[in-house]
Parts: C-alpha cells; structure tokens; sequence
C-alpha cells in the first residue's frame, strides 16, 4: 500500500506557507522538542527537552525578578540584578540585590542588599559590563554605577551600610567643592630655599578613589604671596630704578589643610602645586587617608617634578551623563548611549559690591586686595555632588558687575583695600539638585605695569631701569623728519596713581580730571623721558618727586569667568553677604619720605614690580556663560570617557569625562529614533536604534570605496569614527533585552516592524521571515516584553514574549499562549525556529557552554539530569509535541488506514486535522476585548502618557498607569491635587490617586474589568495643572551697605506679590563684640524706582542689632532697586573686675576671672555686669545682714540675699552688684566694709532670774548680744511668754521677749520658770539658759 512518511530532517517551523506546500522535513508546530540537535546521536529525530534545576536562590522576599546579567568567562562568574519592586507609579519599594554566582563552586554570594539601590522592573538593566574587578552597569533611572566585586565579596555590607549608596558607586566621582584652607604662611630661618621669592603659587588638591579613580581638581587657593610686613625701598640705582627689588615674595614654608570626608571611599589626597603664567601642575605631596576629616600639609620652598597630565587642568568636572539607557566598554573607555545630561537653571537673584571691610580680607594673605579701576562681573557656578556643573548663572536682578574706584589711604586702611562681596537674594531660588557653589569672577582689564619714576618738571617724568620696556617708543609710528631728532612717539596712555607726595584718585572738572587716562604725548631725545601731565589729586600741577603711574591694562574681549577660591554647599549659604576670596594686586603702603602716618598706597601686581615678572593671573580655571542651558536627554547621542582603564599598569581614569578635549559625543541620526542598545568586538562598537542599526570603529576612521562599500583605517585620533549604517531600515524598537549575541552573529527584536533580526558580517537577515513571519508579525505587535539569550549548549537563540491576547488570535494561539507568554528557539543550523519551549525566561546568560536562564529572581541550569524532561522552574513535568503536514498530491482525497511513528513510546495523537474534517482536540481561541482608555481635558502645562488599548478576556481586571509629567523645565507641580482625573459618564473606573510627586510627576491608578465587548473607557481630566516651577520676582531690593564693623540680613529681598504698604525688612549684624545704635545709620532709598513709593523708614531693636523696615509697593511688572545703608557701628566698652579688698569669694559674668577685660554693651543683659560675692563662716560663727558691705562707687544697685541668710542658718550671705550700663572702658574695683562674722552667742550672762508680782505685770527680755535663732519654752502653765500661756516663742537673732504671770490664787508666793534654747543646728550646740520667775 502507498505509504506518506515524514522526517524532520530540515527541523524548523512554517507557519507561513499554505499546507499543501510546507516542504518535507519542516512542520507546523512544535512544542518542547529538539530535533535539529540531541542529547545524545539522534540527530535529526525529535526528542523532549531536558529540563532545569535551581542553582542559586536570591532569597529577596516578595515578587523578585532578574532585570539584567552579565557572565564572566576567565573567572567562571555570573553577575545578575533582582528587585521586588514593580510598583506601578515607579517609586522606591521593595527589596534590590546584586549577586555573583560561582559556577566552580556553584556558591551564591550577595554582594550588595539595599534598598539604596532603587532598581524597578521597568527599568531593565541592558548595560552591564565587567572589566577585571569592575562591574559597571546603567539602568535608565539611577546614575551610571559600578562595583568592585572583590570588595563586595570580602565585605558585604561595605557598600550596603554607606548613608547614600552612590557615594561609593557612581562613575562619576565625588567632586571636592572647596579650596584648600591656608593655615600658615611664614618665614622659616632655618629654610635657605629661595625657590618661592619670585614664584607666585597656587594650591589645589585631589582625592583618589579605592579603585584608582581620581576627582576633579579642588578650586585652587589664592596666591600665595605675602610681604610678612617686611619693608620694601624703591631702588636708589639708577640702572634699576622702577623696580622695588625687595618686593618678592616673602613666604617659604606654608601650611594647608585639606578635608578628607569619609564615605566616599576616598584612600588618598595629592596636593597640587601650580605657578602663575604656567598649565603645568605639578604633585608636591600626597598623603594616605584614614579616619581623620582633614589632612594637614605642609609645603617648604621645594622644587616640585612629578608633573599630571596636563587635561587635568581643563577637566573642571565630569560629564558623565546623570541617566543613561545604554552602555558599552571598548578599547578601555566606557561609552554610553541614548543619555540624560544637564540640569535646569531657574533665575537666580543675587548683588555684588565693593567692600573694604578688615573682615574681608583673607586673614593670612591680608595685604592682598582687588584691584582699582577695573570691572567685575561675578557669576556663579552649581553642582551636583559629584561635581556636574551649570555654567556661569548671571543675576537675574542683574546686580552682578561692580566698578571699584580708585582711592587714597595706606595698605592697611578699608579704603585702600578693596574686595568683592556677594549676596544671594533668595537662597530657595537655588535648585534642590545643586549641592555645591564656587564664585567666579569676569574682569576684562587685566595685565598692566607700575611706572615707578621721577617727576623733572612740569609733565616731564623719567625713563630710568626697566621704564623703558614699560613705557616705549613707537617704532611703527610715522613722524615729520623735522622732529624725529628731538622726540619719539609713544602709543601708552596711563593712570597717575601717586603723585605729589599723595594718591590720585578722583577725576572731576574741579581738579582738572587729574585721576583720569592720560596718553603720553611723546619721549625725548635723546633724555627718554616722557612728556604726561603730572597734576596731584587737587589738579595742581607737580614738577618733583617720586611718581608712580599704571600702565593702561590689556583689555580681553573674551567673555570669560574664572574661578575664585569662594565657595561651598549650599546648604550652608548664609543670610549675609559673602566675601569673595578674589585678590589680583598688593597693596603696599607707599611713603617715600619716610613719614610717621603715611596714608598713601600702590597696587601692585608683579614680583619686584618689574617688567616681564611673574604676575597675579586672573584665575586658573576658566568658566563660561552658555544659553539656553538645560536638562537634555540625547536619544540618539553617545558619548564616551575622556580617560580609559588600563589594568596592565593599573591606570584607571575611566570615570574621566572632560568635554573640554571635546570629540566625546557623536550624533546618530534622530529620524532613526533613539539608541537602545550597544554592542563591542574588537574593532568597532555595534549601535542599535529604534529604527537603525549601525556601526563605528574604535579609534579608526572609514573611508569608502568607488562602490560606497566602507573600509575601516587606523588613522583617527578620535575614540568613535564615522558612523555607517547597515543597509536596510530595521532597528530593535525599544527592546534592548531582546538582544543576544554568539560567535560573527547578533539576534534581535524589531517589534515595530514585527521582524526578528540577525545581524552578522554579511549584514541584516530577517530571520523571522523562516517561516514565522505572520506569527511574529502579530505576537510582537501585542507584546509587552521581549526577552532574548543565547544558549551555548544547544546553539540556539531563546525568545520569550510576553503579552496580550495571544490565545485569541489563530496565528498565536500556540503553546503557552493561554499563559501570556510564547518562547521559542531559532537554530542557525537549520536557519529556522525549532520549537516552542515550556519557560518563562526573565533573562538568560551562557558560560562554559552551560546555559542558564532566571526566573523569579533565581538562578536555574539548563538541560540538567537531575530533573524530569520538560520540567521547567520546578513547575512540573509539560508536554511535548509536534505538528506535522502531510501535503503529498495535496489534491488527491486520500483516506488513512493507519498512523505509526518510529521512536520510543510515550507520543500520543491528540488530533488529526484536514481540510474535509477532523478529529480529536483541534486547539480553539478565545474571545478577547479590547478595552481603551482615552483622556478627554486638559490641565495647564501637563503632559499625560499612558493611555492605551488592552487586550484581555472577559471579567479580567486590567490597569493603566497614568504618568502626568510639567510642561517643561519651567514648570513644577505643588500639590498632588494640581491635575484631578474623574471617570466620565457612562465608563466604569477605579482611580487611585497618587500620595506624593514622584521624581516631578504625578503617577495615577486606574483600573478596570473588562466586560463582554469591545470598550471605551475615558478618564476626564481637570485641575490646575503644573506652575511656574521657580516663582518669578516682581521686586528686588539689595541692601549695599558701608557699615563698618556689620553686615546686613538680609542683603537682598524678592518680592512676588503685588501690593501697597509691604515692608522692606532687613537689620543689621554687627560683628562680635560690637553694637549699633539707629542714629548711627543712615538709610537711602534714592536708588529705589519710583514705582515702588518707598517710605520714610522706621527702626526697631534686636539685642544688639537695629532692624529697619521700610513700607513700599511692589508694581506689577518686574523691576529692582537698591537700598544703601551707610553708618558705623561702635564698639562696646570693656569692664574689668578686680578683688579689691573682698575676702568672699566673687562669681563674675561667665565666670571671667578678675584681672580679666571682656566687652559689654548697652543692650547686653544686665548679667553681664553683675558680680555676687559671697561670704561664709565657721561652724562657732553667724552672719547677719551688716556683717559686709560691698560698694564699687559706680552707682552700682546692691542687694543682700536675707532667705538664703536665713536658710543657711546664718552662715552664708551674698550680695550681688550690678553695675549701670557703661559708657567707656570700666575697671570695677570692690571696697568691702562691715563688721564681719560674730562669735555666735545665746544670751550674755547665763542663767537669771525675774520677779512678777500680780497678774497683768510683764518683763521685757533683751537679747543681751544674742546673736542666733533661738527658742523660749514655759516650764509651767501659768508662766506667760508675750502674754500667752503655754506657748513656745521663737526668737531671731537680737529678738526681746516678754515674760508674765496669771493671776497667784495659791495664798502663797510660787516660783516657775522657762528656757532659752539655740535652734540654729549649723552651729556648734549652745548652752541652754534657765530662766527663774518669782511671783509673790
């Protein structure tokens, strides 16, 4: 009989072609089968698969899922990533793991549990890369981060216990915010070093990582010259004058401290060393880290020779991208792709003055100041923790640029000295993601001379010494011949700083603008000397005598800030102004005629104040103003590390990203969407977009041929080359974790396009198209999550996807489609899909031709003997099976007499399908719903996502979540109530609303059950919508004050709101030991608009502070004004105890000891001039209150504590002085007076005797020298004492008594009695004394 047979020889899968034309050797479909390879030799047959066994057990409680692995081959090592957390609205729940599984010893080790971690199943882990000990990896919602995984195994909880977990592992490194402090500057005699004398020098430091990372440069300190008030003379040679050869530097040995903050994991600070007019830095010390918070340095007129790259000085932060979904190493650099980088700059309201404050001054350098005649503009500059920074913020009240004038006084007075001082008007204008702040400062007049010289005669100054490079002819100049013998041109102007035995400071038409640029009008010949106004600050002309004029200063058109040594966290900007620590000149008190009060000054700037000396550079590290500055997300962006990570030599400056070398980014193009994955070999670096994928070469270029074919050359200085695209127009949509890659080829997902790719060095092959294409182009349109791995063992790539409504479609009800998911295996040997598999992979890795996948967070090995075929998870032995066609003479009506298999037992028919009939369990669909959910609304300045079509069955809960997110940068949500969402007429929904603003957004619930049809569901939306994210200020008012001796609080204030009658408030805080009365201030509001109708101010007191208000209006549209506060404050007058002749022991204010002056003022508290002495006596004496006296002749009030007298049964008295308020220095000497302490007596005299004779007679007891509390008690009942029968009297000291009878009805006379009894129990135990009464 005829006989139809069919093999599987071809083994693969088509459910594409018509039945009556799949070719021999293919089939339907199969489930949980091999049949291209076995487990043994029969190849070709079909067998079931050998199942998985658990290998390592995460142990995180609740729904634990792998999102991200890496294996690690040299070491036999799986590194994977699990989380609990899936919470819909995205925020930090659950618990995070990290684990390292040895296949050797097939041991679990937990490298790090935290929930710091913050790792969400949404946000899958599809950068990951191991080099050596480092694993780093990103996960699209935390900052880039790496591990060592040697510390992590040696302490587990290294990592874990730290305060914020990113303090150790974020790649972009903690950034110092501080200059290092300056201790010390000195003159050591014992160093013979000159090396400093004509250096002028800056300090900087730098941490270094446990893992070889080095940080950012730390701002550098200001230059480190100083005079140590040595004298200086103006050279009396000839040959030399104009120079002040003492005038270098007089420090040589300098003490630095530098902080060392623990938890970063910071092992070591070098301390960096760097002169003016040089890039070069050079390492001068470093020192290990321990415990401490600081090290301490010291630096010794050295030569320094190890040397840093020179990028380190342009690296002034890393760009390391605060977000990234993608990530990649080669050739020793980290790459990332599709990036969030930036932050967004509100308008932040700050002023700037001019001070000539002492307080100002740095108190080591205090000769250093900021030069006159110059422009500032000062700007700052925010960053994160780990050093990302804003470029230069400008005043949004525009306050930011101060002119310093020119003025007289010595080196040592506030008006010669100058600095710039900065005030923030509203520190909450500040973002909550900066954390630290450096100031810096814009000055375009730079580089200028001092022209030391002699006035000899009137406008007639000469050129002697280096004058003549300073002041030079005109060589280009074009003159008459008639005058070139007797003058030469000159193209120098200058300004008279000190002429006429005095400073020229002030340019008006009363003194014939003497101040002002003058151009030297032409040089003699052959004298030299130059022919300039000499005219003193009065304008009168001066024809002798020392002179000194500057150079007018280059000026730079180049609009660059650069950094000062001012700055900190923010968290710690104070009230008051801050006073920049910027100085570019040294004043040096100029007196040439030797007086006894010289009130003149020079400012200079240069060693010696010669020519072509070392100078004082505006700053080290450059800053710039960039527009439209703001968050960014680069989706089709990479950028790579500056630095690389080489092993070999233990270099690791892979965290280095310094976009000053630029050439760290390069851009795809944006109409292929965005970067999902990447991929490195040796070469080139594999880039996958939602639409594209493409290719780079590492540290090559392409050049293409006449063809257009591209041939890669070794001839880039560039990381990254020419981007070239694969032909074809596939991408991996947004599936990155459907990638795998084994051997020349690359697998993936294009889930828009409903295709699954193959990328090798042929090309792009759609590998979804054998046979499987009307499957995957309907499972991948209704997925909602893609998995792919590789499995090495069996050689095949393993898809599994997740979604809806598989079994409602005939094209995808296969397998598990009931369970939501689908998994299959494509073979390259059969270039075709094998079988449908029984598991849900959550990921999967191969290592040592070992092939693992993860489910539920837990690690299972594949094909293990030691479990039941099919038996997957642990969830029990499943079916295998297979459908094959019989499709000869496809025309021809045959009827089957019987059906056999060849193979073992075990394969049953479950159904027999034709196109006349069938039998058996044909698979049936199901009927799904399609339930959408629509917005209908608006909320202001809100974008909402989320909203989709869900495909389930009927009486099945589904859920959206609903992401409302601000318009922009410029705009925030205030309240979880800003955007409300209701269910609209007619639709059946659950809402939860959120509780909190999660990471800016608003994340809401929704739930539904699906009914018995096709529905819509729609959610109305209403609300105020997101705000202004940074309040916009209607007013700002500084506070530029020249109080000396205070500062202002606030020196700057915003106004929002509109109105009449609102208060401009601020005081004064005055510096220690220092107060302020409200008549020594004067207040000006001339600088305030007109539109505000400022009123009279009012004043008020704060201890020893004055507050002021001010009433104004606040217009409607923006403006700024200024408020000057001029006045003094006054310091308080000092008061000194002495003993004087007090014998009792004087308890003083805050326990100052006599001898010892402090300072009180008026409106500190009377405590603080109160002294309280106390006196004390034996056990055999007593005090009373005129034992002492204690007088000061100040009009001092005095009192005497008469119950502590008492209480202390006499034995202790004090009495407290308080002085009146003082007006001038007091010393304040006691003078003790009194008849001190007594001998403590009863009564003088002893026992005695009285005589009553009738009722009604009394006698009055006298104390008699009695001194102590005392008692009488009757001895008899008819004895009266002050008239009273039977009672005890008690007695003070120096108290009378009476003592009387009752009537005597004996008929006889009687004697009775009394005693006087000490009650004072202090002292030592008097006598009693007996009283005897006669009565007749």
């Amino acid at each position: 009989m005829p006989e139809i047979k069919r093999t599987f020889n071809i083994g693969k899968m088509n459910r594409d072609l018509d039945a009556r034309i799949v070719p021999p050797g293919e089939y339907r479909e199969a489930f949980n089968v091999n049949i291209g390879q076995s487990e043994g030799s029969a190849v070709g047959s079909i067998e079931n698969l050998l199942g998985n066994e658990l290998v390592a057990q995460s142990g995180l409680s609740g729904n634990a899922q792998c999102i991200g692995s890496i294996s690690d081959g040299g070491a036999e090592k799986i590194y994977y990533f699990v989380t609990t957390n899936s919470i819909y609205n995205e925020t930090n729940t659950g618990n995070h793991g990290i684990y390292e599984y040895d296949q050797k010893t097939k041991q679990l080790t937990a490298l790090i549990i935290s929930q710091q971690l913050n790792f969400h199943t949404s946000f899958p882990i599809t950068g990951v890369n191991l080099i050596d000990d480092l694993l780093f990896w990103t996960d699209n919602r935390n900052y880039p981060r790496k591990i060592n995984v040697v510390t992590a195994r040696n302490n587990t909880t290294y990592y874990a216990t730290t305060g914020d977990i990113d303090n150790l592992i974020s790649v972009c490194k903690f950034a110092p915010y501080e200059s290092p402090t300056l201790v010390a500057a000195t003159r050591e005699g014992a160093i013979t070093s000159t090396f400093m004398e004509d250096k002028l020098i800056r300090f900087s430091y730098r941490w270094q990582f446990e893992d070889n990372e080095y940080s950012t440069l730390a701002p550098f300190s200001p230059i480190l010259f100083s005079r140590l008030d040595q004298p200086d003379t103006v050279s009396s040679n000839v040959s030399n004058f104009g120079e002040i050869e003492t005038f270098t530097n007089a420090i040589n040995q300098v003490q630095l401290s530098v902080p060392t903050p623990t938890g970063y994991g910071i092992k070591n600070v070098e301390l960096i060393y760097k002169e003016s007019g040089t890039s070069v830095l050079y390492v001068v010390d470093d020192q290990d880290v321990t415990t401490e918070p600081f090290i301490n340095f010291t630096y010794a007129s050295t030569d320094p020779f190890r040397t840093l790259p020179s990028d380190q000085l342009t690296r002034v932060y890393d760009a390391v991208p605060r977000k990234a979904l993608s990530q990649e190493v080669g050739g020793g650099r980290l790459v990332y792709g599709n990036f969030l980088q930036n932050y967004n700059i509100p308008s932040i309201a700050f002023s700037v003055s001019r001070t000539g404050e002492t307080t100002a001054r740095n108190s080591v350098l205090d000769k250093q100041s900021v030069k006159s005649r110059r422009t500032y503009q000062v700007g700052i500059v925010l960053a994160d923790k780990f050093g990302r920074q804003s470029p230069v913020i400008l005043s949004s009240s525009g306050v930011d640029t101060v002119f310093v004038s020119p003025n007289l006084g010595n080196a040592d007075s506030i008006t010669a000295f100058n600095a710039l001082r900065l005030v923030f008007a509203d520190v909450t204008q500040i973002p909550s993601w900066a954390y630290s702040y450096r100031v810096v400062v814009k000055q375009r007049e730079q580089e200028y001379y001092n022209w030391i010289s002699v006035v000899n005669g009137a406008s007639i100054v000469e050129r002697l010494g280096d004058s003549i490079n300073k002041i030079p002819r005109d060589q280009t100049a074009v003159i008459p011949p008639s005058t070139g013998s007797t003058i030469s041109p000159c193209d120098v102007s200058v300004y008279p700083k000190y002429l006429g035995g005095g400073n020229v400071f002030t340019s008006t038409t009363a003194n014939n603008y003497a101040g002002s640029l003058q151009s030297i009008q032409s040089i003699a010949n052959p004298t030299g000397t130059a022919l300039v106004n000499t005219l003193n600050n009065a304008g009168a002309g001066v024809t002798s005598g020392i002179c000194v004029f500057e150079t007018e200063p280059v000026s730079s058109e180049l609009d660059i800030f650069y950094e000062t040594s001012t700055g900190g966290l923010v968290s710690a900007i104070p009230a008051t102004a801050i006073d920049i620590d910027f100085f570019n000149c040294i004043l040096l008190t100029f007196d040439p005629s030797g007086g006894a009060d010289p009130e003149d000054h020079i400012e200079i700037n240069r060693i010696r104040a010669g020519y072509n000396q070392p100078f004082f550079d505006v700053g080290v590290r450059a800053y710039v103003v960039q527009e439209n500055f703001t968050e960014e997300r680069r989706n089709n962006t990479l950028i790579h590390s500056s630095g690389l990570l080489n092993s070999r030599t233990g270099i690791n400056y892979i965290n280095q990203f310094n976009e000053s070398e630029g050439g760290l980014t390069i851009s795809l193009d944006p109409l292929n969407g965005s970067i999902q994955k990447l991929f490195t070999d040796d070469t080139q670096i594999t880039v996958f977009q939602e639409d594209k994928v493409s290719r780079s070469p590492i540290d090559k270029n392409f050049i293409y041929s006449a063809e257009g074919g591209s041939v890669p050359v070794t001839s880039s200085t560039q990381f990254l080359g020419t981007i070239a695209a694969y032909p074809g127009q596939f991408g991996i949509s947004k599936n990155p974790e459907s990638f795998a890659s084994f051997g020349f080829s690359r697998y993936f997902t294009d889930s828009d396009r409903g295709t699954v790719l193959r990328l090798t060095q042929n090309g792009i092959d759609e590998i979804s198209g054998s046979g499987m294409g009307d499957f995957f182009r309907d499972s991948l349109k209704n997925s909602t999550k893609i998995v792919g791995s590789f499995d090495e063992y069996s050689r095949v790539y393993e898809l599994t996807l997740t979604g809806e409504g598989y079994n409602g479609n005939p094209d995808t009800n296969l397998a598990t489609a009931s369970d939501g998911y689908l998994t299959l295996s494509f073979d390259d040997r059969s270039n075709g899909w094998t079988s449908f598999r029984s598991f849900k992979q959550e990921g999967g890795v191969s290592l040592n031709n070992s092939y693992y996948t993860f489910n539920g967070g837990d690690l299972w090995q594949h094909h293990s003997e030691n479990v039941t075929r099919n038996n997957f998870y642990n969830s029990g032995t499943k079916e295998s099976y297979v459908v094959p066609i019989f499709n000869d003479s496809p025309s021809t009506v045959k009827q089957f007499n019987t059906l056999n298999y060849e193979g073992d037992s075990g394969w049953d028919l479950e159904y027999i399908e034709t196109d006349i009939g069938s039998t058996g369990s044909i698979p049936t669909i199901v009927t799904n719903y399609n339930t959408t959910l629509q917005l209908s609304g608006a909320a202001p300045q809100s974008i909402f996502n989320g909203a989709n079509t869900v495909i389930s069955v009927e009486n099945v809960g589904v859920s959206w979540a609903i992401f409302v997110t601000p318009l922009n940068a410029q705009y925030a949500f205030n309240d979880i109530s800003d955007v409300i969402l209701t269910q609209a007429a007619g639709s059946s929904l659950t809402i939860t609303n959120p509780s909190t603003i999660t990471d800016g957004k608003l994340v809401f619930l929704v739930q539904h059950t699906v009914g018995s049809s096709n529905s819509i569901q729609t959610l109305n939306i209403s609300g105020t919508g997101a705000d202004l994210a940074f309040t916009v200020a209607l007013l700002t008012v500084n506070i530029q004050e020249t109080v000396s001796n205070s500062s202002i609080t606030p020196a700057s204030l915003t106004f929002t709101s509109a109105g009449t009658g609102i208060p401009i408030q601020f005081s004064t805080a005055v510096s220690n030991n220092y107060y302020i009365e409200s008549s020594d201030l004067t207040v000006s509001t001339a600088a305030m608009p007109a539109s505000t109708s400022p009123q009279a101010a009012t004043f008020g007191r704060s201890g020893d502070n004055v507050t002021v208000e001010i009433p104004i209006t606040v217009p409607t549209s923006a403006t700024a004004g200024i408020v000057t506060v001029n006045g003094a404050a006054t310091i308080k007058p000092t008061l000194t105890w002495e003993q004087g002749n007090v014998n009792g022991v004087m308890v003083l204010p805050g326990n100052v000891s006599t001898g010892t002056s402090y300072y009180t003022g008026p409106y500190d508290a009377a405590s603080t001039r109160t002294s309280v002495i106390t006196y004390t006596c034996t056990v055999t004496e007593v005090l009373s209150l005129n034992s002492f006296n204690v007088a000061y002749g100040l009009g001092e009030s005095t009192s005497k504590n008469n119950s502590l007298l008492t209480s202390s049964g006499f034995g202790t008295l004090t009495i407290t002085n308080i002085l009146p308020i003082l007006a001038s220095n007091t010393i304040a000497t006691p003078v003790q007076s009194g008849s001190g302490a007594q001998t403590a007596v009863l009564r003088n005299g002893g026992n005695f005797s009285e005589s009553i004779n009738i009722a009604g007679d009394f006698v009055t007891i006298i104390s008699n020298g009695g001194n102590v509390t005392a008692k009488v008690q009757p001895l008899d009942s008819w004895v009266l004492l002050n008239g009273q029968a039977n009672a005890t009297i008690v007695l003070a000291p120096g108290d009378s008594f009476t003592l009387g009878a009752t009537a005597n009805g004996t008929g006889a006379p009687r004697v009775g009695g009394a005693t006087l009894i000490c009650t004072n129990t202090r002292i030592t135990p008097l006598t009693d004394i007996d009283i005897t009464i006669n009565q007749a």
